[in-house]
């Protein structure tokens, strides 16, 4: 069969197929064929582009952007929705039917607290992993004007249902000394070692803007905010303030910091950054570099500026 012939039965099969709604068989008996040379030109057909398919739903999945991140940067996983006005809520739906569905059932969780985690806490179905121990990764919020975002953790741990460990102590604190006390005390020592080793940390890259939550709860003001632009920071990590990179930008900051360590984030078993705006790819971009997301679940748009700031 010469090539144009055999184009023109592609085209022919595949016009019966997705325009006239006939099935292979019927095709087949159409073109003097089996089913099994229909399939094998439909294949063709969508191979060679002649036939693309398109999912038109509004919380439908970019598979193509989920391609380009797994090739580009070493992660096991991306789950990449769509850019839109719900971006926000497509995103934390997403992330917690990726927790609810993990088999087998994580026993313990590590989890960050923000805006971002207070939406995927609340999106996560009742049962999702019965007797989960949930452990707080970072020291929380003083003030907040939405509830949510300081029980982030008990709502995760009470659908669960299971128990949360909550971080009893600041993010930053004003003195290294203060810091090396809190860090030995016992139940901030056991929560932390907890959450290292955790069968899933889940956290959201923060961006370094005056909005971030950090600002908020009182533990930065805006100029120190300027300063850690100035100093090259892109976003925070667990409440540590990286460059590109993801390395700390100040070693007096990051040590008055109530976290579970860089390190121990790097090594944990897996991780899961959740990013639901484009201004925080800069972060994101940085905590894949440094190789704290072994999944990332985020929005096309904020995916797309990630893959654009390194061309």
């Amino acid at each position: 069969m010469s090539d144009d012939s055999r184009s023109d039965l592609i085209l022919e099969a595949a016009e019966l197929y997705y325009f006239e709604g006939l099935t292979q068989a019927a095709i087949g008996q159409r073109l003097g064929c089996t089913r099994w040379t229909v399939g094998r030109l439909l294949e063709q057909a969508r191979e060679t582009g002649l036939v693309t398919i398109t999912i038109n739903h509004p919380r439908a999945r970019t598979r193509e952007l989920e391609t380009a991140l797994m090739r580009t940067f070493a992660i096991d996983k991306a789950i990449i929705g769509p850019g839109i006005e719900t971006a926000s809520t497509d995103v934390s739906r997403a992330a917690a039917s990726f927790l609810a569905d993990m088999r087998p059932r994580p026993s313990t969780v590590a989890v960050s607290w923000g805006r971002t985690l207070a939406r995927v806490a609340l999106q996560l179905p009742h049962n999702w992993s019965p007797g989960v121990k949930a452990y707080q990764t970072n020291g929380g919020p003083t003030r907040s004007g939405n509830d949510s975002i300081a029980r982030s953790l008990g709502i995760l741990a009470e659908k669960g249902p299971g128990i949360g460990h909550t971080l009893p102590a600041p993010a930053i604190v004003g003195a290294t000394e203060l810091s090396n006390q809190l860090l030995k005390e016992p139940v901030i020592a056991e929560t932390l070692q907890a959450a290292a080793g955790a069968d899933v940390t889940v956290y959201s890259p923060g961006s370094v803007t005056h909005d971030s939550v950090l600002v908020r709860s009182g533990y930065l003001r805006p100029s120190h905010i300027d300063s850690i632009r100035k100093s090259g920071g892109v976003g925070d990590i667990l409440s540590h303030f990286v460059d590109s990179d993801g390395e700390p930008i100040s070693s007096e900051l990051d040590a008055r910091t109530i976290s579970l360590g860089l390190h121990a984030l790097k090594e944990s078993k897996q991780t899961v950054a959740i990013v639901d705006t484009a201004d925080k790819a800069p972060a994101l971009l940085a905590a894949i570099r440094a190789g704290y997301a072994s999944t990332v679940i985020t929005d096309s748009e904020t995916a797309q500026s990630v893959l654009a700031l390194i061309e």
